[in-house]
Order: structure tokens, then C-alpha cells, then sequence
């Protein structure tokens, strides 16, 4: 190990949130991506994974060891762990790697759900602390050490336009945008103005799995979706509907009720009526909590 070599862990840079996406020449826009935040640590010796939470995330990403070979210095980077289902950022998906906690499950998921590392900055390389550098300094240094596309390593790209930017996400149906100033340092463990994220509210369509009932008639719905052959609670939603239209909904879901809870996932709450997940809303929500739990759906549609 090299001396003054950061050992994790180190608690990541975080945005403030920003209302409106913006345009200036004072900040780089970057794609804000829906998945698990990570810092990987390269000692010279051996690669470690560390997730916001500062818990050790090495075992569940063993593909992210080939840092080893694309650099001999040691270096610490910042980036966001992506799976894609159907082609677009699915955080349920990068969650099934990122709950594993046995080596051979997540060796042989490397292939069955193949992540991409979204590398945005550079905190330590070479001996010395990147992190007083200007961002723009900072950016440099990360495309030299790693200048190509080395999958599952991606140096994330930079937009100068942030609200062309934005309604691309927006037609995409991505998470949002980051604003970086160009010449802000990183600062550990602190939220800074220097970087703003601009948050995009996605639509979702979800399966209806139960509901709560005030009176009685229903008054939130439990929503679930299907990772291949497991159906995976993800939130409940009660705000969107009418009166009368939860009252419609009440009959409706009540004539395929069952016993169980039809989740892989149940909530752990009392006072639920379960159903066959055969009807599905669409809810528009804010972003995904790390327990991979819709934050603040509102029901759009009920199809």
C-alpha cells in the first residue's frame, strides 16, 4: 500500500437538488444515472468497493477487480453502478447484484446481469489527493488514467447545455441531470451547492398487488414488477385518484382477492387485502430509495 493512501471508507460528494434544469458556462451537465453509488479503492495490491452507506460492496461486483489491469498506480474513483433491463437503467436489476452476499452467486451473475461503472471523478492517484483540484482538473486526470471504453469502466460524458440535456432525459425516461461548476473541488462526505441535481419525475407502469382500505373503500395501492419470474414489491401509492374513482377500483380489485401476499418481497404491515396481480397503474415517482422503494409515487393511470 502506498503511504497516505485513503482507506475506505470515505464518504462520497453529494448534490443539492435544483429545480429547474439551466444552461451556463460556469458548469458541465452530466446524466445523473439510476444506480448504486460505489467508490473503488486501488491500493496498488487490491481493489475494494465501497457504496454510499460506506458499506464494503467488493464481493457483490467482482468484474470491477479488472481495474487492477488498467492501472498501476493506486486511485480511488467515484461512479454509479448501472444494470439495464430492455435496454434503459433498471434499479430493481442492479439490486439483485447488489443484495448478493455469497461469492459464487456473484461470480456467476457477472453474466446474467452484467452491470456498467459509470466512472465521474478521481479522488486520490499517483501518491497524491486529487481532491483540491478543479473539477475540470479532476475530469483530465480521469480520461488520461482511464481513456477509453474498458467495459465495465465508463468515463461518464460531459454536456455543455443543461436543459437540452434535460428533455433529452426526459424523452429517454432517465433519473435526471447533474451541474457541476467547472472549477469546484470534491468535498467528502458533504452536500455542496458546487454540484445540482435536476431531478426528472419518470412514469412507471406497476402491477397492483394489494391495496389499504379507509373504511371501505381503498385509499393506497401496493405496487409490485416482475424481475423475470419474481414479482418484487416496490412502493405504495395513494395520492392521484378521485373519490370516485378509488370507489371503482375497490370492486374491481376485490373480485381477485387472494389469501397471500402474491410479493416475493411482502411489506411487513397489518390491514392489507392481497390480489392476483393482473391490473396494473401507472405512477409517476421522484427516484428510487437504496431499499429499492418507489419515493413519492402519485397514480397516474389505472389500466
Amino acid at each position: 500500500m502506498s503511504p497516505g493512501f485513503p482507506s475506505p471508507p470515505i464518504p462520497p460528494m453529494e448534490p443539492v437538488k435544483c429545480e429547474k434544469p439551466f444552461d451556463s458556462e460556469d458548469h458541465i451537465f452530466q446524466v445523473k444515472w439510476d444506480g448504486v453509488r460505489v467508490l473503488t479503492f486501488f491500493n496498488g495490491a487490491e481493489v475494494t468497493l465501497q457504496n454510499r452507506r460506506l458499506h464494503d460492496r467488493t464481493l457483490q461486483y467482482p468484474e470491477l477487480q479488472s481495474l487492477k489491469r488498467l492501472v498501476k498506480q493506486p486511485i480511488v474513483i467515484d461512479g454509479e453502478i448501472i444494470a439495464l433491463k430492455d435496454g434503459s437503467p433498471s434499479f430493481p436489476t442492479v439490486m439483485r447484484r447488489d443484495r448478493v452476499r455469497n461469492a459464487n452467486t456473484a461470480s456467476s451473475m457477472v453474466k446474467t446481469i452484467p452491470i456498467s461503472y459509470m466512472v465521474f471523478d478521481i479522488l486520490y492517484y499517483r501518491n497524491n489527493s486529487t481532491t483540491d483540484l478543479p473539477w475540470y482538473k479532476r475530469h483530465e486526470l480521469l480520461q488520461e488514467v482511464l481513456p477509453a471504453r474498458h467495459p465495465p469502466f465508463h468515463v461518464v460524458d460531459n454536456f455543455t447545455g443543461g436543459t437540452e440535456l434535460f428533455a433529452q432525459v426526459q424523452r429517454m425516461k432517465l433519473e435526471g441531470i447533474v451541474a457541476k461548476l467547472k472549477d469546484s473541488r470534491y468535498i467528502p462526505g458533504r452536500k455542496s451547492s458546487f454540484w445540482k441535481k435536476i431531478k426528472n419525475r419518470p412514469l412507471l407502469t406497476c402491477y397492483i398487488g394489494g391495496f389499504t382500505l379507509r373504511g371501505s373503500t381503498a385509499n393506497s395501492l401496493l405496487m409490485g414488477i416482475f424481475e423475470q419470474d419474481r414479482f418484487l414489491y416496490i412502493g405504495r401509492a395513494g395520492s392521484g385518484l378521485r373519490e370516485e374513482e378509488w370507489a371503482s377500483l375497490t370492486q374491481v380489485l376485490l373480485g381477485v382477492r387472494i389469501d397471500a401476499p402474491p410479493f416475493e418481497n411482502p411489506p411487513r404491515q397489518t390491514g392489507i387485502t392481497w390480489v392476483k396481480p393482473v391490473y396494473q397503474a401507472t405512477v409517476e415517482y421522484s427516484e428510487w430509495t437504496e431499499e429499492a422503494l418507489l419515493r413519492s409515487p402519485v397514480i397516474k393511470q389505472i389500466l
